[in-house]
């Protein structure tokens, strides 16, 4: 366990060094690290301190720590690990409970919800395709992302990972790599990242009033 957490630890490290300073091998990797900065430092810099500030805080930094490791990993081996991926889910509801504690059973119907629409397009899509256009990690990550921003800020975590991935495309191709459709860029660290944004701006309610 202690040797799992260090080189997890290890690896995060180095992808967090190198994606900053856009160097190899996480080149592309460079706006999406750079976002997860940005975000942290809006909360600590835009938020009037209190209980609830101290608490969204903490919270915010454990999901920092944890969407940075499954960028690390997943940038470098394509997976997202489902330690991960349960330990998002956990400190989700943790998070709902803290800070939206009448939520609870609503968030985790969404969850559900979330999980079965996903799974079927997942399934869909490699029947007509013939190959994965999300894998099954992605799908995971988010059942487990919807514990920490609902169902009605999906579409504002997918709309930014989409524009996300596509500048890391732009920047692979820019560099001389192939990307096509059989050989897509691991979309995890893409995800990590809308989900980071829409937990930190909360868009859907800028929308709504």
């Amino acid at each position: 366990m202690i040797t799992e957490l260090r080189k997890t630890a290890t690896r995060t490290g180095h992808y967090l060094t190198r994606s900053l300073v856009c160097r190899e091998p996480y080149r592309d990797q460079v706006l999406v690290v750079w976002l997860l900065v940005f975000g942290l430092f809006w909360i600590l810099l835009s938020g009037q301190v209190d209980q609830t500030w101290v608490a969204y805080s903490a919270l915010s930094g454990v999901l920092a720590i944890l969407l940075a490791a499954i960028c690390a990993i997943d940038a470098r081996f394509g997976i997202i690990p489902d330690k991960l991926v349960g330990a998002t889910a956990a400190s989700g509801l943790v998070a709902v409970w803290l800070l939206n504690p009448d939520e609870i059973m609503y968030r985790l119907a969404e969850v559900v919800i979330v999980a079965i629409a996903i799974a079927a397009f997942h399934a869909i899509y490699r029947w007509v395709r013939g190959y994965d256009g999300l894998g099954f990690g992605d799908v995971k990550f988010l059942a487990a992302a919807t514990f920490w921003i609902g169902l009605r800020s999906l579409p504002a975590l997918l709309l930014i990972a989409v524009v996300s991935a596509l500048v890391s495309a732009f920047l692979l191709k820019s560099a001389r790599y192939e990307v096509d459709g059989r050989h897509a860029i691991p979309f995890g660290p893409h995800l990590a990242v809308g989900l980071w944004l829409a937990w930190v701006f909360d868009p859907m309610s800028l929308v709504s009033g």
